[in-house]
């Protein structure tokens, strides 16, 4: 979290001195972003088979994100935005259905790209805005072995199928400095189309903007 926080810094001082040196309207904007994400826990215990799908469950967990997009303001309150996002690894624990045997796995990195339609609903200043679009998600896996609590060796083989649709909808709000600059939160609700289960999150960001 404190590299996020001095990354953020970093770019509010750069992106600050960009933008006022920029004239003239300004229709473009330049967002990077870094928060968290929440996923929800998937999979089911009826999943489990002894030996090919000992750990069926993932539980909730919460991931390190960093964001950028880019974004063209076809009117004062009609927006197209192109937007990516990557997703840190984080630890999570696992537990065997059977006799409660636990592991503890690294999970997958991940990105995703989106195209988005974002309306804002008022102000100059201070703008809120909701947004909603469509993308995919690609995972960044590979063949994994760990060991659980109970000394077994647990092979995780990554999918054949890495990437997913993706949609998501939310929204948020941003507050504008003279010459185009400023800072933003965007909260977005995001679900990967994924097989056998849906994965689900909120996506919690905060940044800074320029606009050029």
């Amino acid at each position: 979290m404190r590299k996020i926080l001095c990354f953020i810094l970093m770019m509010v001082y750069v992106t600050g001195f960009a933008a006022a040196k920029t004239a003239g309207e300004k229709k473009l904007q330049l967002s990077i972003l870094a928060g968290i994400n929440k996923v929800s826990g998937y999979g089911s215990e009826e999943d489990y088979i002894a030996g090919e799908n000992d750990f069926p469950v993932m539980p909730s967990h919460r991931q390190s994100c960093l964001g950028i997009s880019f974004a063209y303001s076809l009117t004062k309150k009609v927006v197209i935005e192109l937007a990516g996002r990557y997703y840190s690894s984080t630890e999570v624990t696992l537990e065997d259905p059977s006799d409660q045997d636990t592991l503890e796995i690294n999970t997958a990195k991940h990105y995703s790209v989106t195209a988005n339609f974002i309306y804002r609903l008022s102000g100059k200043t201070f703008s809120p805005f909701l947004a909603v679009g469509i993308g995919i998600d690609n995972l960044s896996a590979k063949d994994e072995t760990y060991t659980s609590e109970y000394g077994y060796e647990i092979e995780f083989l990554a999918p054949e199928k890495k990437t997913d649709l993706l949609f998501n909808l939310g929204g948020g709000i941003q507050y504008s400095f003279s010459y185009g600059f400023g800072i933003l939160a965007d909260v977005r609700y995001v679900i990967i189309f994924d097989n056998p289960s849906n994965i689900k999150s909120l996506n919690l960001m905060a940044g800074i903007f320029m606009k050029f």
